[in-house]
């Protein structure tokens, strides 16, 4: 089991205490320097709406701890996952 690192699972939960609320940051966040699919063309809608959970709690958290803001990374994985939600079920992103 991978280690539990001291990422809140929602911004205003505890750090400390019981870690029996806390899930492995994995199955949360997908940080810069993680795995990311070459192909999102071959990811099922549902794959592709997990990847897109995990980046959105990315950027949240880089947005709360980062005074600079989120990783260019980060906004282009964003970005990629847009469009490949938007080009396999036809919704808009209204953020532009």
């Amino acid at each position: 089991m991978a280690p539990l690192h001291a990422y809140p699972v929602h911004p205003l939960d505890p750090l400390s205490g019981s870690t029996a609320h806390r899930v492995s940051p994995e199955w949360i966040y997908l940080e810069p320097t993680d795995a990311f699919p070459e192909d999102l063309q071959v990811l099922t809608v549902t794959q592709l709406q997990v990847l897109h959970s995990q980046i959105c709690s990315q950027l949240d958290w880089e947005y709360l701890t980062d005074p600079a803001g989120p990783h260019p990374i980060t906004l282009d994985r964003r970005r990629a996952l847009v469009d490949a939600l938007d080009a396999r079920v036809g919704t808009h992103d209204p953020y532009g």
